[in-house]
């Protein structure tokens, strides 16, 4: 495999000192060339316009001051190679390492991070079109997939609970959003965010879209002993991302709907990995959440706050 990948890195003129496809991310190979570290990444679900975008947008932000990862231009002048139907980018490595510990100060500046983010995003033109993030068909498409199986009935029985919620999500404004902001694209040096990577699949949606994805993707890295400390976690974030602008009443009232749901996401895929344990043990967490009045009550930390 890492023979065609040379000839491909041709394209942005480096000889690289050596190459090693990472063992959790097969999609992705780090180089070593020039004295630097790169990352070379297939991008299986991508398209030509997607890649443009994506050169487009992180160009934009590091114009606003802001450090992300961004794709080199090939010889060509182009931010990808095409290698039959396989579409390539190449980025350098930026400084830090990925957020491993949900402390209040990196939780609470991971949030400040995000809100800057979405400010920016938020008068960024997009010149291709961008897709709409269809969390709720996403999520029954895995009820319907598994509605032989337990896991889908209890899906389905979360989801006749949270009845409703799409109207009330549809009408909050809509904006390009990250839609991968999770931990391991969160870069910390120094106690600091320094950078923000894995800016493939923007999608436009309501801003606590990313909120949503990010608490979900907190919340299921937690032992099932600390559950309950790591809800308390949701406060700091919170706090965090409303330094720049606060969530509106509406906003706070549909977050918790918004975890729920990517949720049921990790836990379908949990199961269909094979991961059955995992996978209950999830569903059992999401249905004590749905049920937990200190749950929602910790969505409104931000009004008391502000009161």
């Amino acid at each position: 495999m890492i023979e065609p990948l040379q000839d491909i890195m041709r394209q942005w003129g480096m000889e690289p000192a050596s190459m090693e496809t990472l063992l959790l991310h097969p999609n992705v190979t780090k180089v070593k060339a020039e004295g630097k570290t790169f990352y070379l990444k297939r991008r299986e679900y991508s398209s030509i316009e997607n890649r443009m975008e994506e050169l487009y947008l992180t160009s934009y932000l590091i114009n606003n001051h802001l450090k992300v990862e961004t794709p080199i231009l090939t010889s060509s002048h182009l931010p990808y190679v095409k290698e039959g139907e396989q579409l390539y980018s190449f980025y350098e490595a930026l400084e830090g390492m990925p957020l491993k510990e949900f402390s209040i100060d990196s939780l609470t500046k991971a949030g400040t991070n995000l809100s800057t983010l979405h400010l920016i995003l938020k008068e960024y033109q997009c010149h291709n079109e961008v897709k709409g993030w269809e969390i709720e068909r996403h999520v029954r498409e895995w009820v319907n997939e598994l509605n032989s199986e337990s896991i889908g009935r209890r899906g389905q029985v979360i989801l006749s609970k949270m009845r409703g919620w799409g109207t009330s999500f549809e009408c909050l404004p809509h904006q390009i959003v990250h839609s991968d902001y999770n931990p391991g694209n969160i870069l910390m040096q120094g106690g600091e965010v320094s950078g923000i990577i894995d800016f493939e699949r923007i999608l436009t949606a309501p801003r606590i879209t990313d909120i949503g994805y990010f608490l979900a993707g907190m919340l299921k890295r937690i032992p099932a002993e600390k559950k309950d400390h790591s809800i308390k976690g949701i406060r700091f974030f919170i706090q965090g991302y409303g330094k720049h602008e606060p969530l509106t009443a509406g906003e706070r009232r549909m977050l918790p709907a918004i975890v729920i749901l990517f949720l049921l996401q990790h836990a379908f895929f949990y199961f269909q990995q094979g991961y059955s344990e995992a996978s209950s043990s999830c569903m059992d967490f999401i249905e004590e959440m749905i049920e937990s009045a200190y749950f929602h009550e910790v969505f409104q930390y931000e009004k008391e706050k502000l009161e």
